[in-house]
């Protein structure tokens, strides 16, 4: 498939009218329309790991998540991949059944009443979700939950607006303190990378018979990817 085809796929799916950030890079860099994309790499941050793993495995076109550009041929799709239909914020409202689901912040998360859960269960469902364990905070002054507020990546940075919903528990990417700290009676701090990595599912159903894969996780990070504190 050429690339202006895929350009042409994705920036539709993803547009940039749906963005929360304003202002950002989007869509492509260094990418020449007549390019033949046989090999995707999806990735949440394109750091130096990933570019040589890109290098090393031959990949036509790197995919990124995060805003950040390289020398290679890239598409970017940051809060636009977050925020568009059947994006990150789609992705975790079906995946936890929010219902009667609403935006806290513009097209921003989701909020809503769940099936009721043990919070023990809903950290058992968040983990099956992401196929990987918790790496972040685990808080709750509650033995079930009825409502959550979902904001992938680094939802610390909008707890304010988050915690205007009153739901039960925040299930974010990343904190910017602690659980305890944040007004909430529960948080499930995914960890960054985890929250967002799906991403790549939105990328293969558009794209159909091009192959299209996730940069492995231990070397797709982003900083810390929770808060640390003592």
């Amino acid at each position: 498939m050429k690339a202006s085809r895929v350009i042409k796929i994705l920036t539709a799916a993803i547009p940039r009218e749906a963005e929360w950030s304003t202002g950002e890079p989007y869509g492509p860099y260094n990418l020449d329309p007549d390019r033949s994309i046989k090999k995707v790499l999806f990735c949440v941050t394109p750091c130096q790991k990933v570019q040589d793993y890109f290098d090393t495995h031959r990949y036509d076109l790197l995919i990124s998540h995060h805003p950040y550009r390289t020398d290679l041929p890239q598409l970017i799709f940051h809060t636009s991949l977050d925020c568009c239909e059947g994006g990150l914020n789609d992705v975790w409202r079906d995946a936890l059944g929010v219902q009667d689901a609403q935006h806290f912040d513009a097209n921003l998360g989701w909020y809503g009443p769940i099936e009721p859960i043990r919070f023990q269960d809903l950290v058992a469902k968040c983990e099956k979700f992401i196929d990987h364990k918790i790496i972040g905070q685990q808080y709750t002054k509650l033995d079930l939950i009825r409502s959550v507020v979902i904001c992938s990546g680094l939802g610390g940075l909008v707890t304010d607006l988050a915690l205007q919903t009153k739901a039960d528990c925040y299930i974010l990417g990343e904190m910017c303190g602690t659980a305890e700290a944040s007004g909430f009676n529960s948080v499930i701090e995914i960890g960054h990378t985890l929250s967002e990595r799906m991403g790549v599912e939105l990328i293969r159903r558009l794209l159909p018979g091009v192959q299209v894969d996730s940069a492995p996780l231990e070397i797709d990070r982003f900083g810390g990817e929770v808060h640390r504190s003592r």
